[in-house]
């Protein structure tokens, strides 16, 4: 019963309307390659042949042709119509060689080019059952079959019957290349897709787990942060015109702030997962927002702000506000005081670069990356993927980091 529905399943299943195309296209050649092939006989050879029966065999395949043409206007057929239609190719080839020689004929070869082309596009058991119509076929004539009566010596008749084969076998190679080799190509692009999926799909699943991991410590260490806090204030309290411990106190409380301020910030990304974009902002109060949150973080640390005029519209995204505090975090770890954010703008898209000029430490030049970046980076960068966009890391002359965020434009936002 399994099988039975496995077959009911692939005899639904229709082929990309592509490979469909370049079925029809092949088909098209080897009708237009009978045309030639009975014009030769008939005109160069001045063979006897039933030239009526001859035609409507050619204008039949024509119209099969036709109708297959039709179906992939109306949306493509199955696979198991296909087959029937390569089935059809090999009857009306089978009918034209019967007419013109039988198996003598050195065309009746390209009966194998719907066998091939069955064998390309087809699930094996459709190609195992054309192999045994063009086998059949093959054998029927063998026996049955009008002769080809041409006015030639012995001679002459064995060299005509070599060029055939010789011309035979260009035209199916040419066919068998020119249909194989683009399937290969989509099955090579198909497959590349196929594996730039997966491994978008597995880099989603590591940054969901990263993600996870990052709610259920925000959520865990709230109570006992909390806990600290508040010990510090009463401490502070007791011990407060002690000239030893009251500057010690202060450290540890802004510290603890800190801390509770960004277990906010992951718990509000959180709860905002999967809401969308605001409406559009400037790019220069986008960035003083984002710049005043993060300054909360890093009160001590110093940004030169450089922008272009006329900077267009920027979609107002908590990922992209994600990546430049990333980014500012890894700069301020490196030299809170030399930090530099230049946003600009051209064809390419919007650019943000954080550069940092300090020089990076000795242990993270080899790496060509300050430290700080890992996890970090990685999700930078998936996030960017995701926008559309891209992160590229570089060294300044000093040998600094410059960090530069490129966004392609939308045409609302480049408006």
């Amino acid at each position: 019963m399994h099988g039975i529905s496995r077959l009911f399943r692939i005899d639904h299943e229709v082929l990309p309307s592509a490979a469909q195309q370049r079925l029809i296209k092949v088909r098209a050649a080897l009708i237009l390659g009978e045309w030639l092939g009975i014009g030769l006989l008939a005109v160069v050879l001045d063979a006897r042949l039933p030239l009526l029966s001859l035609a409507l065999i050619l204008g039949l395949h024509v119209v099969l042709n036709g109708v297959a043409w039709f179906r992939l206007r109306a949306g493509g057929a199955a696979l198991t119509e296909l087959a029937l239609q390569l089935a059809v190719d090999a009857a009306c080839i089978g009918a034209l060689v019967y007419l013109t020689g039988g198996y003598a004929n050195p065309f009746i070869s390209l009966l194998l080019v719907p066998l091939i082309l069955a064998a390309v596009t087809l699930p094996p058991w459709h190609a195992w059952g054309m192999a045994v119509w063009v086998g059949t076929l093959y054998t029927l004539l063998m026996r049955f079959y009008h002769p080809l009566q041409i006015q030639v010596s012995a001679e002459a008749a064995v060299d005509m019957h070599l060029s055939g084969m010789w011309l035979n076998f260009l035209l199916t190679a040419a066919l068998v290349a020119a249909f194989a080799g683009r399937q290969a190509a989509s099955l090579r692009r198909r497959d590349a897709e196929l594996a730039q999926e997966r491994e978008q799909r597995l880099r989603d699943e590591q940054l969901f787990a990263l993600g996870l991991q990052a709610a259920t410590a925000a959520h865990d260490l709230a109570t006992p942060m909390m806990s600290v806090r508040i010990t510090l204030d009463e401490l502070r309290r007791d011990y407060s015109g002690d000239d030893e411990l009251d500057q010690p106190l202060a450290l540890l409380s802004g510290q603890v702030a800190r801390m509770q301020m960004v277990l906010q910030r992951l718990g509000d990304s959180a709860r905002a997962r999967g809401e969308k974009s605001g409406p559009p902002l400037p790019v220069q109060a986008w960035l003083e927002r984002t710049l005043e949150h993060w300054g909360l973080m890093w009160p001590q640390a110093r940004v030169q702000l450089e922008m272009e005029e006329a900077l267009p519209m920027l979609e107002d995204d908590p990922a992209l506000e994600a990546v430049l505090i990333v980014l500012l975090n890894n700069a301020a770890q490196a030299g809170p005081d030399s930090i530099r954010l230049r946003v600009c703008h051209d064809n390419a898209g919007l650019s943000l670069e954080v550069i940092n000029a300090t020089e990076a430490r000795e242990g993270s030049r080899h790496s060509g990356k300050t430290e700080g970046w890992g996890v970090g980076l990685a999700l930078a960068r998936a996030a960017l993927e995701r926008m559309g966009g891209r992160l590229e890391i570089g060294e300044t002359a000093a040998g600094g980091v410059n960090a530069r965020i490129v966004l392609p434009l939308t045409p609302a936002a480049g408006a």
